[in-house]
């Protein structure tokens, strides 16, 4: 490639009315380059540089060697729980320091936090934060069908709460946003209080009290009352089959055709509930939600 671009540049010499003289000097000596250049290339290899082939090398079990012990093995792994262990510990003493700072408070600020990975990583990461109460998704919030809580996971989520001194009612668990438990397709509406009843039953697993989410939305397709009769049936259905949780009506923006906008809306749902399970509802006062419907919180009219 070096040479060539020689010759392109001594073309381009010949090529000016001042070199129009040595014109035939500068091709014959490119002539004599490209010549001793295709006989160098064309040269035949001497014996000695011929390429050797190269043998694999042998691993160390047909060698006969004695293979690596399991705890070198197993090094990096031994040092990723260490780290995490005291990861965990340090979140511990924040936790600790925030409820001494906090004392007996009612009002226990939190955060929604993830529980990916595993659920007991909700509680890992709300101690993270210095959180006094969390939310998290007991299941993916976008997906209908779910694979059940194992042994495992309940018996973690279960540690992590006492080792990081949660109670019950410090968490409220967030529904899935694909329920529509008002809604006027009889699918839509079956798919939502299958979602509902394993969401609530998923709570009961884990020990938790309470248990938060949206109530649904008319699609403008029914009236306002109809989809508070739909929504009762299906909180009256799942606490029918369940114990110990109560669920929580959360209050919406009043955007579209959603329900819980106005308060009138929670009221109406809770009254339809049957008066043995009616103690067993709450409300889930979302403050964003209540500004974006027009409530402003800030003072007491």
């Amino acid at each position: 490639m070096r040479r060539s671009l020689r010759v392109v540049c001594r073309d381009s010499l010949a090529a000016t009315p001042t070199a129009a003289v040595a014109k035939k000097r500068p091709v014959k000596d490119v002539k004599v380059e490209v010549k001793e250049e295709a006989t160098a290339v064309t040269k035949p290899r001497s014996s000695s540089s011929k390429r050797i082939k190269k043998e694999p090398i042998p691993s160390p079990e047909k060698e006969g060697t004695t293979p690596e012990p399991p705890a070198l093995a197993s090094k990096k792994a031994s040092k990723k729980e260490l780290e995490k262990a005291a990861q965990l510990d340090t979140y511990l003493s924040f936790i600790h320091t925030r409820r001494e700072q906090t004392g007996d408070s009612n009002k226990l600020v939190g955060a929604h936090v993830s529980g990916a990975s595993g659920l007991e990583n909700a509680v890992f990461n709300a101690a993270k934060i210095g959180a006094r109460a969390f939310a998290f998704f007991t299941r993916s919030q976008r997906t209908w069908t779910c694979k059940p809580l194992t042994p495992d996971t309940i018996a973690a989520f279960h540690a992590a709460m006492k080792r990081f001194g949660y109670a019950p009612g410090d968490v409220v668990p967030h529904g899935s946003y694909l329920l529509n438990c008002g809604s006027p397709d009889a699918g839509v509406l079956q798919k939502s209080r299958d979602g509902l009843l394993d969401e609530v039953r998923r709570c009961e697993a884990l020990g938790l009290s309470l248990y938060n989410f949206h109530p649904g939305a008319t699609k403008n397709e029914i009236s306002v009352d109809e989809c508070l009769d739909l929504i009762a049936e299906s909180i009256e259905q799942t606490l029918q089959q369940t114990t110990g949780v109560t669920i929580l009506v959360e209050n919406m923006s009043n955007q579209g055709s959603t329900i819980g906008g106005p308060f009138t809306h929670l009221r109406g749902i809770i009254d339809r509930v049957s008066e043995e399970h009616r103690h067993r509802v709450g409300v889930c006062l979302d403050t964003c939600h209540a500004f974006a419907a027009g409530w402003d919180l800030r003072d007491d009219a």
